[in-house]
Order: structure tokens, then C-alpha cells, then sequence
């Protein structure tokens, strides 16, 4: 992989849809969908493909599983397993009990859904936080686009280059054939 193709791959996940910090609390996710997007599991394969390398790019401590099954009638689903809160250190020799309330664990129907629908229910339900780009990569991704302009001009001017020196050789050949 050339230096050029890294840099595009990791300023992927670095910024776009996806750049998200999640609170502390978000303890697990787990993707479960078909193999195949017919039945309405497109959206969760594409949030999958596109969406979550991001968040687990800005959220590494944060285990996060795809489990895969082979019918298109079941499920696809996003669980999002929160910690429980645990009591101040100092409360522990209470006499009264504290009550923690424990947040159950989140289901996001990702049925029928696209990618950016699924990301900002999971963005409101959590808490979670967008990240801006910063000022460099913004800067590195237009000097990429640049690159890819120019690659651009380079190919059609030289794809004109090989067509004429085809037609000179053809006009030369015909020439030749002639005499």
C-alpha cells in the first residue's frame, strides 16, 4: 500500500460520519444483522462498513462486536450495554442502602434504516459528541483532493498522448500497406 493510499484510508476514519466520542458509561455495542441486505439489513451493513471503524477509531476502550447470521428474517439490531453506577467510596459505610438505578441496555432497530439514521439515534440516546475536523486534517484532505485532480488531468493528457502516437502508427501502417 503506497503512502498516498494509507493516508486517504486513515483520514477516512479519522473524520466523516461516525467521528463520535460516546460518554464513559457506553460500556459494549454489539451489531447483530443477516449476512446479506436483502430483508431490510442494508443500512446496518453499511453503518457497519462505513460508520463503525470511526467509532471505534474515537472510542477504542469501548468493545465493540458484529455478530453475522446467515437467514434475512432475523434480527438487526444495535445493543448498546451501559456500566452500572457504582457508589461514591465514602458512602460505602452508610448505614441506609444507596439505590443505583442501572440504565438498561440500549436496542436500536436497524431494520429498514439508513446509516445516518441508525448513527444519530445512537448519537441522541447516548449522549454522545460529534468531533470536529481539525484545521490540519481539513488542510490534508484538500492537498488529497488536489492530488486527485491533477491524477486526473495527468490521465486524460496522457491517454491523448497514446491515442495520437495509435493513430500515427495506424496512418503509417495504412502507408506502408499502400506501397
Amino acid at each position: 500500500m503506497t503512502n498516498k493510499t494509507l493516508r486517504m484510508k486513515l483520514l477516512a476514519i479519522r473524520i466523516g460520519p461516525g467521528a463520535v466520542i460516546l460518554p464513559k458509561d457506553v460500556k459494549k455495542i454489539n451489531l447483530e444483522f443477516a449476512k446479506h441486505i436483502e430483508g431490510g439489513h442494508r443500512g446496518a451493513r453499511k453503518f457497519w462498513r462505513d460508520i463503525l471503524p470511526r467509532l471505534k477509531y474515537r472510542n477504542p476502550a469501548i468493545p465493540m462486536t458484529v455478530s453475522r447470521h446467515d437467514t434475512a428474517e432475523g434480527p438487526s439490531v444495535m445493543t448498546v450495554t451501559f456500566t452500572t453506577p457504582t457508589p461514591a467510596a465514602g458512602s460505602s459505610t452508610d448505614a441506609t442502602p444507596v439505590e443505583l438505578e442501572a440504565r438498561p441496555p440500549l436496542k436500536i432497530d436497524m431494520r429498514n434504516r439508513v446509516e445516518s439514521e441508525i448513527l444519530q439515534e445512537l448519537i441522541k440516546a447516548t449522549g454522545g459528541t460529534e468531533v470536529a475536523p481539525t484545521e490540519v486534517e481539513l488542510e490534508e484532505k484538500r492537498e488529497l483532493e488536489e492530488e486527485a485532480e491533477k491524477s486526473a488531468r495527468d490521465r486524460e493528457r496522457s491517454l491523448a498522448v497514446r491515442r495520437e502516437r495509435k493513430r500515427e502508427e495506424e496512418m503509417l501502417k495504412a502507408a506502408r500497406g499502400v506501397a
